[in-house]
């Protein structure tokens, strides 16, 4: 595996470094479109799509795929990321999230529609925790906020 200083220094970019901004991106925009599903959710806004919605005869409930989705974007981030303590443990979290999501899924899937879905809940409501994580992880890493807690520092150092 060649190291974070292969392609500055041969010139060439792996495909884990092509991969990244692109990975960063989807997370990102499925974060928000987690917590915008969430508050339609929770808030009760009028939602623009049914119940129940199917592709086929497949149901396909946004309150589960998008969550999962995200879960499984910050995974994949976090395996070619491998950066710091804050990657981790947002990949950690979002392992957690997929599988909750898979289960809740398959459980969908199996039951079809009706009834109290408590392990969707605990999708949508890990997925919101999630979003959250990501967007502010996100947020601490930018560049434009690195430069001001930086200019930040040294204005109270010296």
């Amino acid at each position: 595996m060649p190291s974070p200083t292969h392609s500055s220094s041969t010139g060439v970019a792996s495909t884990a470094d092509r991969a990244r901004p692109f990975l960063h991106a989807t997370e990102s925009l499925l974060a928000v479109g987690v917590l915008l599903v969430g508050a339609m959710a929770f808030n009760y806004l009028p939602q623009p799509y049914s119940a129940w919605p199917t592709v086929g005869s497949v149901p396909v409930s946004p309150e589960l795929v998008v969550p999962t989705l995200l879960g499984l974007a910050v995974l994949a981030s976090a395996v070619v990321d491998r950066s710091d303590i804050g990657s981790i443990l947002l990949g950690l979290l979002a392992g957690v999230i997929l599988g909750i999501g898979g289960v809740s899924l398959s459980l969908l899937y199996a039951s079809g529609t009706g009834g109290v879905f408590f392990t969707g809940l605990f999708t949508l409501v890990g997925g919101i925790v999630l979003a959250l994580g990501v967007l502010g992880y996100r947020a601490r890493r930018s560049d434009a906020v690195v430069s001001v807690t930086r200019g930040l520092r040294d204005r109270i150092d010296g």
